[in-house]
């Protein structure tokens, strides 16, 4: 889908304020139900936006990080009443268990957020959105973003082309793909540089930085836009409201809670769900919008 549909069709504002609080929120609450619950919206949020392509992507890291985090929490922090056993000399408690699954979730509900934040905000409406304040750091702030996904790119063309040559690290001896490795990371490093240095004179030479920058992709604060940060500052303050009272916390230390959700945990949970579930609403206004036109046409 284009910009002008949807969630991408929102204002950098607004779309500023949803993935800021979502991110903030997914910090703040620590209940492996609520945070296990945020993930799966977070995931059908991404999987409206490009078919869970890109989620998938990055799937196999995430999945790696989470599992390092549920078992090398248990053996650093052995806080906790609760013990499971001895690993040797080192106590395993279920408190210290459940911190590290926690942990885990909430990570991977933060992750799988900036995933769809790459999809949505495109450089730029993060450029209108932070130029007027600082344009040399909003650049550099960009690039970095960028940076990653872009040397990915790089290094499967520049694999797909040497291995034409014979240079693969998926072939051969250790030494040999170790070789092979070095080549092609001194040609993406030569590759990036050359590709800096382009860039830099080619912003020199427009004249980067030294004026009021100028912009052909205006952005226009409809009521739409109104209509959804309203709704999404409505469910943040009943967020912060229900957290500052000390809801949507799971007690672990010293001793592990009730899992049980109360009353204010079943508040923060559906305030929660519907902030993330906000703009599919959008999504899925255009959706039914752009299939009765086609029918119609």
């Amino acid at each position: 889908m284009n910009e002008g549909f949807g969630i991408r069709s929102l204002h950098p504002i607004v779309i500023l304020i949803y993935y800021a609080g979502g991110i903030t929120f997914g910090m703040l609450l620590f209940h492996p139900l609520i945070l296990l619950a945020g993930w799966g919206t977070a995931v059908v949020v991404n999987l409206h936006l490009d078919g869970g392509r890109e989620w998938r992507r990055w799937s196999l890291p995430m999945l790696i990080g989470v599992v390092l985090i549920v078992v090398m929490n248990p053996i650093l922090s052995h806080r906790g009443r609760t013990v499971l056993y001895y690993l040797g000399d080192i106590p395993i408690t279920l408190e210290s268990v459940i911190y590290g699954i926690t942990l885990a979730i909430s990570m991977l509900n933060l992750l799988t957020f900036f995933v769809t934040y790459r999809l949505v905000m495109t450089e730029q409406k993060f450029l209108f959105l932070f130029t007027r304040v600082s344009p040399k750091a909003a650049l550099v702030a960009m690039m970095a973003m960028g940076l990653v996904p872009r040397l990915r790119r790089r290094m499967q063309e520049l694999m797909l082309i040497q291995r034409t040559r014979g240079v693969t690290v998926l072939e051969g001896s250790l030494a040999q793909r170790a070789k092979s490795g070095a080549r092609l990371v001194g040609t993406l490093l030569s590759w990036t540089l050359e590709d800096a240095l382009q860039t830099a004179d080619s912003m020199q030479a427009r004249g980067y930085g030294t004026g009021t920058r100028s912009t052909y992709l205006g952005f226009q604060f409809r009521g739409r836009d109104r209509l959804m940060a309203g709704g999404l500052i409505g469910c943040a303050i009943i967020l912060l409201t229900v957290w500052g009272t000390g809801h949507g916390y799971l007690m672990i230390y010293p001793r592990l809670g009730s899992f049980a959700l109360s009353m204010g945990d079943g508040l923060a949970l559906a305030a929660y769900i519907a902030y993330l579930l906000l703009p599919l609403g959008m999504e899925w206004r255009d959706r039914r919008a752009w299939r009765i036109l086609n029918y119609r046409g």
